[in-house]
C-alpha cells in the first residue's frame, strides 16, 4: 500500500524553514494554487506570493507566507525554495494595509517606467496577499475549522534583514 505521506522541506534565504513528513500541501502557483498530495507527477513551479498550507495530518494546519519562489515536486518529495518567507502569525496586517495604500498612491499619482510600474505592481500584489493570508487565519482560528496551534520552531532574524539584490549591478 503506498505511503499517504511524503516529505516537505522549505528553505528560503535565510536557510531551513520547515522539513517533515505531510500529507498535502498547498503551493501558491503564478497560474493559480497547486493542491499536492503524496505520488503527485513531477513538476516544477514558479511561485507568487501567498499562503503555503502546510497539512502534517489530516487535521492540522500550519500556514507560512511565501514572496515567491520555487517548487519541485516528485512523487515522495517536494522542495519549496522561497524568496523569503514569514509566519502568517507574524504579518502585520495594519502595516501591510498601510503599505499597500501607499503602493496604490503612488501608482496613481506618479509617471513610472515600464520596469518601475511591474516593480510596484509586484509589491502591491505581495502586500495584498500577506492581507489574505492573515485574514484567511483569523477566520480559521475564530472558526476552530483545523488550524492546529500553529508553533514554529525556528530562530529568524527579521525579514527586513534579507539581502536586496541590485540587479542593475548584475548587468552589463
Amino acid at each position: 500500500m503506498p505511503s499517504r505521506s511524503f516529505q516537505l522541506n522549505v528553505v528560503d534565504v535565510h536557510g531551513p524553514v520547515y522539513s517533515g513528513r505531510v500529507v498535502f500541501v498547498v503551493i501558491p502557483g503564478v497560474l493559480g494554487e497547486l493542491g499536492i498530495l503524496a505520488g503527485h507527477a513531477p513538476l516544477l513551479s514558479e511561485m507568487q506570493a501567498g499562503e503555503l498550507r502546510i497539512h502534517p495530518s489530516e487535521h492540522q494546519t500550519e500556514i507560512l507566507f511565501v514572496e515567491g519562489g520555487m517548487a519541485e515536486v516528485q512523487p515522495d518529495t517536494v522542495t519549496i525554495l522561497a524568496d523569503s518567507s514569514m509566519r502568517v502569525t507574524d504579518i502585520d496586517p495594519r502595516l501591510a494595509a498601510e503599505k499597500a495604500a501607499m503602493v496604490e498612491t503612488h501608482l496613481r499619482q506618479e509617471r513610472t517606467s515600464q520596469m518601475d510600474f511591474r516593480k510596484v505592481e509586484l509589491e502591491l500584489q505581495m502586500e495584498l496577499a500577506k492581507l489574505r493570508a492573515y485574514e484567511h487565519y483569523q477566520r480559521s482560528a475564530q472558526r476552530g475549522g483545523g488550524m492546529g496551534r500553529i508553533s514554529y520552531d525556528w530562530q529568524r532574524p527579521p525579514l527586513e534583514a534579507a539581502p536586496h539584490i541590485h540587479v542593475e549591478a548584475l548587468e552589463d
